[in-house]
């Protein structure tokens, strides 16, 4: 595992780890639930950890997908270099439109 591997799997377990320790709605319903139904530790550390795969899994679908529609849109770019200057030359034209459609019904005044 290459050094930039590592540090970014230490900084994204660091900040998970203090992500879950930030807010307590993350660890508190398991341990009420534990309470409620007088589940073992084995039972509420599995079921926890199940949960917080299930978290963090949808996480990264979530991530996958903006990843992709980035991607898919990623084509666009070409016209949005040019999108400027066709607005630009359309509010051109708009306005010498509507100059000489004004001007036309001022003189007939």
């Amino acid at each position: 595992m290459n050094s930039e591997i590592l540090t970014l799997s230490i900084t994204a377990a660091s900040l998970g780890f203090l992500h879950t320790l930030a807010g307590p709605d993350h660890y508190l319903p398991f341990f009420v639930l534990s309470k409620a139904k007088k589940w073992s530790n084995w039972k509420t550390v599995w079921i926890t950890t199940l949960c917080g795969l299930g978290h963090v899994g949808s996480s990264i679908v979530i991530g996958a997908i903006g990843i992709a529609f980035g991607l898919s849109v990623a084509h666009l770019t070409v016209f949005e270099g040019y999108r400027g200057s066709v607005a630009a030359w359309l509010f051109i034209i708009f306005g010498l439109v509507y100059f000489s459609w004004g001007f036309v019904a001022w003189i007939k005044e």
